[in-house]
């Protein structure tokens, strides 16, 4: 059976071959120009490629055709964050896709992050404390929102949740990183260097890993 165009796209992108993906949701488009999701796919293809002006065109041309797409609000976001750091507009278009979907934890997340970024810490942890109500067995969440109550100087929360992150992923570096810059913060020399020393093997063997040498 003959795929269609957007089937061929949908190949193309699973394949990781972006730029055949963005011509074949392209010619899928010209033949339905009125279909949301053809643009939708051709936003995330531009993505991956970082041609985040031309992602944004599409996700609007999506929002467009439905405003009442969750999931469009929520991809232009991260393209807001990925490509011109405009935060605040990504701030906007999660809050939109939680408002059109309450239970979308990515959002809250994502959101959650570019809250960190512009250093509202507190509006992060209510985001991150959301992704845990839904997910509670969300890791990053748990080691974001310890990075967060470390920054407005909440230690003892903060270390509570790198601990729960560690549970849940033993192997994230990141929050055994995270529990020894705040036992530091407590003058824990001790069990700072401790964790330190932990996130640096880990972060070590990971990249070995990742360039295919065994551990």
């Amino acid at each position: 059976m003959q795929l269609t165009w957007f089937e061929k796209g949908q190949s193309f992108y699973a394949a990781g071959d972006y730029d055949e993906a963005v011509e074949a949701y392209t010619k899928a488009i010209e033949l339905d120009p009125k279909n949301t999701l053809y643009y939708n796919n051709r936003g995330l293809a531009y993505t991956k490629l970082c041609n985040f002006d031309q992602a944004i065109k599409d996700f609007d041309s999506a929002i467009e055709l439905n405003p009442k797409d969750a999931t469009v609000y929520y991809n232009r976001g991260n393209a807001y964050c990925a490509g011109p750091g405009d935060y605040r507009l990504a701030i906007r278009d999660y809050s939109k896709a939680i408002t059109l979907n309450t239970r979308n934890a990515d959002a809250y997340y994502n959101r959650g992050n570019t809250y960190g970024k512009i250093g509202d810490y507190q509006q992060a942890i209510r985001d991150y404390g959301k992704v845990i109500a839904l997910n509670p067995r969300h890791g990053e969440a748990y080691c974001n929102r310890g990075i967060a109550f470390r920054k407005i100087g909440s230690y003892p929360q903060a270390i509570r949740d790198f601990d729960r992150a560690i549970e849940l992923n033993p192997k994230d570096a990141a929050a055994y990183r995270g529990r020894g810059y705040t036992h530091a913060d407590l003058g824990d020399t001790r069990q700072a260097m401790r964790d330190l020393t932990i996130s640096v093997n880990k972060e070590i063997l990971d990249y070995l890993h990742s360039d295919g040498i065994e551990r």
